[in-house]
């Protein structure tokens, strides 16, 4: 693909009207130094579809927090990998022994790792989203639909699993640990599930949705909001220097300004290739993808997410350059997928800085 050789800023003035929402913050860093950073937009602009908001949000600053959606899983995915390591455990583990639904001889060889890695032949996703905040319906409901490790299938399900396993490794809440193994050593001080009442206006809203309304500071993904807003395939929200910090403990291996943040096999788990059934024409690590299409111009080995809202990252593990794109372009509707396209340009003008 030839993409226009243009700045950054142009690429993000340019966006087609709706790709990006109302609200963006995009930072790039190299070699640790952010040399890039823009914030613009307000934080919600409609109530309902072609409906003006009645009370204007807030101009997006530095501070302002986004839905980061499935940039929740690799997140998630280091928390989990982390709680293993701590306890002389690794993702090889047997999912049977830590959540007891898997022990029927049809799944008991699903593993940790398989259900990180999107090889655990569960379902996409839950549709049922009725309120369901103690997963007691989805426990009893959501189960394999291929043998593990037969088909390689992006699964919100499998990291729904993977949160409660880290609840039942653990002993304490996945927002609890999520803190403690990933988001306070690296220094995501902007970063949490549920965020408080009073941060709503320094929040990118995100989408109208029937019986829901505007969705602004709650989720947005309908099953994490049905299982509570903590949930292991959606649901936190951050700052995009949060996010950055994330993106550069994968790129330098687990250390941040030479003090180690990450230990170095959660941020190696995070960034290596896992052998896959099938060829889905990029890689997947525990978590992240690699490779994928639209960060491929960043450079020749790249990891990263992104979220059904409009977020995303990219960084190049042992590399120098590291992507965060936020947005809202799910405000107020979900009918554009333009990001997309802003997304590979924008790596593509990252590799050149």
């Amino acid at each position: 693909m030839c993409i226009e050789d243009v700045s950054i800023e142009q690429i993000l003035s340019r966006a087609p009207d709706g790709a990006l929402g109302s609200a963006v913050s995009a930072l790039i860093a190299v070699g640790g130094e952010i040399v890039f950073e823009r914030h613009s937009g307000v934080t919600r602009r409609w109530d309902a579809p072609d409906a003006p908001t009645t009370g204007a949000g807030e101009p997006v600053t530095a501070a302002t927090r986004f839905d980061l959606a499935s940039v929740t899983k690799p997140i998630v995915g280091a928390a989990l990998i982390g709680e293993l390591n701590a306890r002389g455990l690794d993702p090889t583990l047997p999912a049977a022994e830590l959540l007891p639904e898997f022990e029927d001889r049809r799944w008991r060889s699903t593993t940790v790792a398989q259900l990180l890695g999107h090889t655990a032949g569960l379902p996409a996703e839950w549709l049922d989203r009725d309120p369901d905040p103690e997963a007691r319906r989805f426990r009893a409901g959501s189960r394999p639909e291929f043998p593990a490790g037969a088909v390689h299938r992006y699964s919100c399900v499998g990291y729904i699993w993977a949160g409660l396993a880290v609840e039942a490794l653990a002993g304490a809440g996945l927002d609890e640990v999520v803190r403690q193994r990933v988001l306070d050593p690296i220094g995501m001080r902007s970063t949490g599930f549920r965020p408080a009442a009073e941060l709503r206006q320094s929040i990118a809203a995100t989408e109208f949705q029937p019986g829901r309304g505007l969705v602004h500071g709650e989720v947005h993904d309908e099953t994490a909001a049905a299982l509570g807003g903590v949930s292991g395939n959606a649901g936190l929200f951050a700052t995009g220097h949060d996010l950055l910090r994330f993106a550069e403990a994968l790129r330098t291996g687990g250390e941040i300004d030479g003090t180690r943040v990450l230990p170095e096999v959660v941020a190696d788990a995070l960034v290596t290739p896992l052998p896959l059934p099938d060829d889905p024409g990029f890689g997947q690590a525990l978590g992240p993808r690699l490779d994928e299409e639209w960060m491929r111009g960043l450079g020749p080995h790249v990891a990263g997410h992104t979220g059904f809202t409009g977020t995303a990252f990219a960084t190049e593990p042992g590399g120098e350059r590291s992507v965060v794109l936020l947005s809202n372009r799910v405000h107020p509707t979900r009918s554009s997928n333009e990001v997309r396209d802003v997304r590979a340009r924008v790596a593509d003008a990252a590799s050149r800085m």
